[in-house]
């Protein structure tokens, strides 16, 4: 490969790096204000007991956390403001490496939300499929109530959350005068100092971090797999429904099953295409990686360039993805709906609502027009 071909191939990167990071903050943005007033319509008394719309509470603020972090990492990255803990020039023994840890939590919080919305679409999808597929049972519409939802929701936070904060064990936070190199050249002004600091010893340093790199495609690729099953059952099941109610009198029972599982079929189909792109193009760029570091060819090198570039546009989808999940429940669901109309349009609420349970045999409809 010629130098200026080389070059070409750079700028293209670049560019497409540029573009696509340009696109992914106004992304952020649009989604952290839909997720907001998301949020607000599915805390109101007539969605916050459903199993479903509770999934969708977690799923929003894990999304709103996440992107939160991401858009301040975005305002550093383009010198829109600075962050909060840099990390001074240090006299430290060299076996050991200084934690900033502003940074470190920073970075946890984006990878927890992260999964933990993946994975609460991932029930959502799994609940709705058993339920359609076992209407009658009373360990499903146990597992549909409320209190079991939220449990469930704290269940797949707490997850990750020690998943991710493993690097907490090889912390240690010490004197700074102690840790001191007496050979450093400021070491007379250091050791002046009564700080603490977090550190951790470097060879734990590497531990950690080489484990996260390893595992990150992995987290990302098990989803990929879920997706499609979840997704090929669930357009079973709708095809199964519609197959009864040919044969069955139409009634708001029948309506609502049908479209509580297209909605949660079309956000599983954006969650796969999204999170499921994005993690097999992690996997690949791994397997590749590892590849070119037993034997390297440009080919190689070009097809990995290609590849990470494309995590961007991936990026961008997820984020849009993320912005969706309001609209979809805007347009599917006349429960949904009225909620919003109410409170933008001082609508009164009315005394008959139909509530709503993911089990077709535990839900009761109070009032036909406010079928779902």
């Amino acid at each position: 490969m010629s130098e200026e071909s080389f070059d070409y191939e750079v700028d293209i990167y670049r560019k497409i790096y540029w573009i696509s990071s340009d696109l992914n903050v106004f992304l952020q943005v649009f989604t952290i204000i839909t997720n907001v007033f998301h949020l607000i319509f599915l805390l109101q008394k007539e969605l916050r007991s459903g199993a479903i719309y509770i999934l969708m509470i977690g799923i929003g603020i894990a999304d709103v956390i996440n992107f939160l972090f991401e858009f301040y990492n975005i305002g550093i990255e383009r010198y829109w403001w600075y962050p909060f803990d840099e990390i001074p020039s240090l006299c430290l023994k060299i076996d050991l490496a200084e934690i900033n840890l502003f940074f470190e939590l920073n970075q946890t919080i984006i990878h927890i939300t992260r999964p933990v919305a993946v994975w609460l679409a991932i029930l959502m999808a799994l609940i709705r499929t058993l339920s359609v597929m076992f209407p009658m049972s009373n360990w499903i519409q146990n597992m549909t109530k409320s209190r079991n939802v939220i449990f469930m929701i704290f269940a797949v936070f707490g997850f990750w959350m020690i998943f991710y904060v493993n690097w907490i064990i090889f912390l240690r936070i010490v004197w700074y005068p102690d840790v001191l190199d007496k050979s450093c050249f400021y070491y007379n002004r250091d050791k002046q100092s009564y700080q603490r600091h977090a550190l951790v010893m470097d060879k734990d340093r590497y531990i950690f971090l080489f484990s996260n790199e390893n595992l990150e495609p992995i987290v990302r690729f098990v989803p990929t797999i879920c997706y499609p099953i979840l997704t090929v059952a669930l357009i079973f099941q709708l095809r199964s429904i519609k197959k009864k109610r040919e044969n069955v009198q139409k009634s708001s029972l029948s309506d609502q099953s049908d479209k509580t599982t297209k909605l949660i079929l079309a956000m599983t189909i954006c969650f796969m295409l999204s999170e499921g792109l994005c993690g097999l193009d992690a996997v690949i760029i791994q397997v590749l990686n590892r590849k070119a570091q037993k034997k390297y060819s440009e080919n190689l090198a070009d097809w990995i360039s290609t590849l990470g570039t494309l995590q961007f546009i991936f990026l961008n989808l997820r984020t849009f993805n993320a912005s969706t999940h309001p609209f979809f429940c805007f347009f599917m669901s006349s429960q949904y709906r009225d909620t919003v109309k109410r409170l933008f349009c001082g609508k009164k609420k009315s005394r008959a609502f139909t509530t709503i349970k993911v089990s077709t045999a535990s839900v009761s409809s109070v009032s036909s027009k406010k079928s779902y």
